[in-house]
């Protein structure tokens, strides 16, 4: 089998570059395939990178702001500035619970799972343990455990043994419990036939660790991660009630000042510049883009991809899949329905991407001035699109698509994470997998 897929903005090679292609290489082949009952070599899966054609800043980032700047406003007299502050005062510590959840740090694990859900305290927990996880073997059992813990959080069993549980050590001895035994045969009983064949490719391909080295190292590195996670919970709770205390110095300033350390916050820079290469890749894309005839440079990059990856599919008689974040989901929906109808592909995948927005601004040669809805192209055999209600990037394509689904996956992420880390969590592809059994046939 072959698999593509096309990053979207703001993706520069380095470090995070290496670190996330390793992460998603990992969890295709070991979580996201093996559930399906196929196997993925990680030869097989393309990564085509296009960083270096799209935007190019100044070394200096001269838009930023830094340094001081005047308050536009401006004092009239004390009284005046004293109701401002008096009129907008928090009373008390209890809004700064309202503002947010305080997390239990003597059980931070068992309060996001009963706040959220078990893929989140899975999700939590593993990344945690991939800190540690530094040689290739170790990261490809971290991965496969957690496809096997997802697996069992997914059955009758593993949704109601929550309820009884009182303590993290609770929580950990039952999941640890779990994961050093053989397969229950109750997590294979399934109701209908994808399902089954679903958990028999996870019992067949994920074993229980057998040595007294692998069990106990699977009990350091969940101790280990329980400590770092009731760490940053006791940090997490800490910083939440320091903003409001932030928020009430700020309301109740009654001086006309700068606000030199609001513009030179280091979390603000980060995002404006996060912020600066997105807008100027999807510039430096659309911009270098020619007729309907002429691709952009970087869709060319992505096309030699797909097409090394089709000559795999026919040697193979496997499917290939394509999938694309963000802007790689524009980039593919513009090579689908212009510069690429040739080449075939049996799923097309498209995550937090604002291709729909594009196509409603008739940005797209391929599909211009068409009615509506927009057909799916016909060498794309099947196409589904997946949002995060919180991501602001990412946006429906079924309302302006034609044969295009639209799926939710609500990761509870704040700000700009619910559109960076879709990727970045193990439950993710176990979740996809289960989709994906709708579209492709399991074996």
């Amino acid at each position: 089998m072959a698999l593509v897929f096309v990053h979207g903005v703001n993706v520069r090679k380095g470090d995070v570059y290496d670190r996330e292609i390793a992460f998603r290489n990992l969890h295709f082949a070991e979580v996201l395939y093996p559930q399906l009952g196929k196997r993925l070599d990680q030869n097989a899966i393309f990564n085509p990178y296009w960083g270096d054609l799209g935007a190019s800043l100044s070394n200096d980032y001269p838009f930023l702001p830094r340094g001081a700047y005047q308050m536009l406003w401006k004092r009239r007299d004390s009284l005046g500035a004293q109701e401002i502050g008096e009129s907008s005062q928090i009373s008390s510590d209890q809004d700064a619970e309202e503002g947010g959840v305080l997390l239990d740090p003597s059980a931070p694990l068992l309060s996001i799972v009963r706040n959220a859900s078990l893929e989140d305290g899975i999700d939590l927990l593993w990344s945690f343990i991939e800190d540690d996880s530094n040689d290739p073997e170790t990261a490809v059992s971290v991965a496969r455990l957690a496809q096997r813990a997802l697996n069992y959080i997914h059955t009758d069993e593993g949704r109601q043994w929550l309820d009884n549980l009182k303590s993290d050590d609770e929580l950990l001895e039952r999941l640890m419990s779990f994961l050093l035994s053989e397969m229950p045969a109750s997590v294979a009983k399934t109701p209908n036939h994808k399902q089954h064949a679903l958990s028999q490719s996870v019992s067949h391909s994920v074993a229980a660790p057998k040595t007294g080295v692998e069990r106990a190292s699977l009990g350091g590195f969940l101790q280990k991660a329980r400590e770092r996670l009731s760490k940053r919970v006791i940090e997490h709770n800490a910083r939440l009630k320091e903003s409001f205390q932030d928020i009430r110095h700020r309301v109740r300033k009654s001086t006309v000042g700068t606000t030199a350390k609001v513009f030179n916050e280091p979390l603000r820079a980060m995002f404006h510049k996060q912020s600066a290469l997105l807008i100027g890749d999807a510039f430096s894309y659309f911009s270098s883009r020619g007729d309907s005839k002429t691709a952009a440079p970087i869709a060319e990059r992505v096309i030699e991809s797909l097409r090394e990856a089709h000559k795999i599919k026919q040697a193979t008689g496997e499917e290939l899949v394509v999938i694309g974040h963000s802007m790689g989901g524009v980039i593919l929906c513009d090579i689908v329905t212009c510069y690429g109808k040739e080449i075939p592909i049996d799923v097309l995948i498209t995550v937090g991407s604002q291709y729909p927005l594009f196509a409603d601004l008739q940005m797209f040669p391929g599909i211009s001035g068409v009615p509506r809805p927009i057909q799916r192209p016909e060498n794309v055999k099947r196409w589904f699109n997946i949002i995060d209600p919180h991501d602001f990037l990412g946006y429906p394509a079924s309302h302006i698509f034609d044969g295009v689904d639209d799926y939710h996956l609500p990761t509870y992420s704040l700000g700009a994470a619910s559109h960076t880390d879709y990727f970045n969590r193990p439950s993710f592809y176990f979740q996809l997998a289960r989709r994906l059994s709708d579209y492709l046939p399991c074996k």
